[in-house]
């Protein structure tokens, strides 16, 4: 039993300083389970909007929506600074290695986007409650069963005038197109709204009601500019 004691304790020694040695050479990477990367991954299983009138310094950042995700991979989460106590949480991440790079993350608590802000050097983080304006989608998450048309015959009929509901179809074009109209949507609801609006074929205007719902993008309603018989 001694014996058995023994290695035991040898074992759970190395064990430890196994874990220091990784954590002090990969600090984060890979660990989904620190709070950095617990942080990062909530927003990354978001679609990242920036606010248009926030893009010109964003891009002054040299950021963009091609470089966004490495951004995150790379900066640190700023916990001290950050508003966790409600909602929207808002976390500060940033990157000092070359240009300042430092924003806010927004995360609402039953919505499926993370709204981006700038923040100077030293300023304090700010909550958004409500938003105006529109945003533009910059990042979706990789989920090939990302959106949902609601199955109601309402929703259906409406969903009539698209020009494919094909759910892959649908997910290029909100990732290539997708804007949330702010001034018509509630993220502080319990079953957040969000006005999205995306480009099919190019030309044709999808504006839709949609919320988040079994962790899907469902969409409720469409707002076409002719009137359809099940209105």
């Amino acid at each position: 039993m001694k014996g058995i004691w023994k290695r035991l304790r040898y074992y759970l020694i190395g064990f430890l300083i196994g874990t220091i040695f990784v954590s002090i050479l990969f600090g984060d990477r890979g660990c989904s389970w620190t709070p950095t990367n617990r942080v990062k991954n909530s927003i990354q299983d978001k679609i990242i909007v920036f606010p248009e009138d926030e893009i010109p310094t964003i891009n002054a950042m040299g950021l963009n929506q091609t470089n966004i995700y490495r951004f995150l991979v790379n900066a640190d989460v700023d916990f001290s600074n950050s508003l966790k106590d409600s909602y929207p949480k808002v976390y500060i991440v940033e990157n000092h290695d070359s240009i300042a790079q430092r924003l806010q993350f927004s995360l609402y608590e039953d919505s499926y986007l993370t709204v981006v802000h700038t923040l100077k050097e030293e300023e304090k983080p700010q909550r958004y409650e409500q938003l105006e304006g529109w945003g533009e989608m910059v990042r979706l998450p990789k989920d090939s069963a990302l959106v949902f048309i609601d199955k109601s015959n309402y929703t259906q009929c409406k969903a009539r005038r698209l020009a494919t509901t094909d759910q892959q179809e649908i997910i290029q074009q909100m990732k290539h197109t997708g804007r949330v109209n702010f001034s018509e949507s509630d993220l502080m609801l319990t079953k957040a709204v969000q006005q999205i609006q995306f480009y099919q074929n190019d030309t044709l205007e999808v504006n839709a009601k949609t919320i988040w719902f079994e962790s899907r993008i469902t969409f409720k309603d469409f707002d076409w500019k002719e009137k359809l018989e099940c209105e």
